[in-house]
């Protein structure tokens, strides 16, 4: 069976659902693709969490997709729950407290809403919070968090409802090419699908897609975990998530209890070309171990946590970068390949803006600017060695909260 489309997504995630939908939107045909059933590998277990306040080159990002996650149901018709409780960031350390006036300074600067709040304050905004310890703490109260499938969900619907063809359970199996330009995708199914565009959107299978239009993605799989917990005397929707710097921790409510996730100092990674076809974020391993480890770090802060029922334990794979930036736009070496990924755990919360941008620029072959300093080439053959690859994405990832957690000029 052979069918055409202006373009074919690969990978219905909350990055690859965005991109498809704002694709129908500028007016192109469009198939999107998954080997399984759409949302439901890592953006379904995802903490959900937007800060706006990222490095130059990323907040625009942020703060245009918080802008479009409040105003979703207004442009595509289909609802959307975004809890805009605000969120605390907490220096407990020297080194960070002067981050977090830095932070402040630039927040001002670029006309964002945040400010250094005290004590008293926190603890009227989180009362499951104790900021005893904090040195210096700002809130943002335009941050945001949703339940993580929602918003992949939510794409997906818009895009049923505007007329967009989605295939689960179309494992795509070949790239097909003439003359350096893409011409076609293959399923296992049997299915050939004839386009000039396809957009990999696989996640944490980005690189297995990718290979087979011989295309390297320097990004490294990552496993990232978290749990949540039953409900908590004094926990609502309205309250504000709170991120500890030094261990590298964030708490937010969830469901009348609260969420706790935290960045593990040597997490576990994994390469999917060399797993089982088979192979699912729903069978991989978790391991709540690390998690107690943070959480006692941070147990005088979070007190309640400590003693909580645990509702569950929640894990995927977020795709780590070198330099901590996103990998979007057209990817080497055919004409007509796309690349969104490298989400850097922050994928859920930017899929709005990186979406839109990516689809107008595939529509109207001009670059937007905001995606300038995101190109997928950027590296060249730096981290072909996959060691040195998997070396540089687990540093990014083991320095979240940190004046390190971006590296503006890291080629090596």
């Amino acid at each position: 069976m052979t069918e055409g489309f202006d373009a074919v997504v690969v990978g219905a995630g909350a990055l690859g659902a965005s991109t498809a939908y704002h694709l129908l939107r500028e007016g192109r045909s469009v198939a999107l693709l998954d080997r399984g059933r759409v949302v439901a590998e890592t953006s379904p277990r995802a903490a959900g969490l937007s800060m706006q306040l990222r490095d130059d080159l990323i907040s625009p990002i942020a703060r245009l997709s918080v802008a479009k996650l409040l105003a979703f149901e207004e442009e595509t018709g289909v609802p959307l729950t975004v809890h805009r409780s605000g969120s605390i960031k907490v220096a407990r350390a020297d080194a960070d407290e002067a981050q977090i006036h830095a932070e402040v300074r630039r927040a001002a600067a670029s006309g964002l809403e945040l400010d250094h709040i005290g004590p008293e304050r926190a603890r009227r905004l989180a009362p499951w919070f104790d900021p005893a310890n904090a040195t210096a703490m700002w809130f943002a109260p335009g941050d945001t968090y949703m339940e993580p499938g929602d918003v992949p969900h939510a794409y997906v619907a818009a895009f049923r409802a505007g007329g967009g063809c989605v295939r689960e359970h179309a494992e795509v199996t070949a790239i097909g090419s003439e003359g350096g330009d893409v011409t076609h995708v293959g399923c296992r199914d049997g299915a050939k699908l004839e386009t000039g565009a396809v957009v990999v959107a696989a996640g944490a299978w980005s690189p297995v897609v990718a290979a087979l239009a011989d295309a390297a993605v320097p990004l490294w799989p990552v496993r990232h975990q978290l749990f949540t917990t039953t409900r908590l005397p004094g926990v609502d929707n309205t309250q504000p998530a709170v991120r500890i710097m030094d261990a590298r921790t964030y708490t937010r409510p969830y469901d009348g209890g609260l969420m706790f996730g935290g960045y593990e100092a040597d997490p576990v990674t994994m390469d999917l070309r060399r797993e089982s076809p088979t192979f699912g974020i729903a069978t991989m391993p978790l391991d709540g171990e690390p998690l107690g480890k943070m959480l006692a770090m941070v147990r005088d802060e979070f007190p309640s946590l400590a003693g909580a029922e645990r509702r569950e334990l929640r894990g995927g794979l977020t795709t780590l970068v070198p330099d901590g930036r996103f990998l979007v736009g057209p990817l080497d070496p055919l004409a007509g390949l796309w690349l969104i990924s490298g989400c850097n755990v922050g994928g859920l919360s930017t899929s709005p803006a990186l979406g839109q941008h990516l689809a107008r620029w595939i529509a109207t072959g001009e670059r937007p600017e905001e995606l300038a300093p995101f190109d997928p080439n950027r590296f060249g053959d730096t981290y072909l060695d996959p060691a040195a690859l998997r070396e540089a994405a687990v540093r990014t990832y083991t320095h979240k909260y940190s004046s390190e957690e971006v590296y503006q000029d890291r080629q090596a």
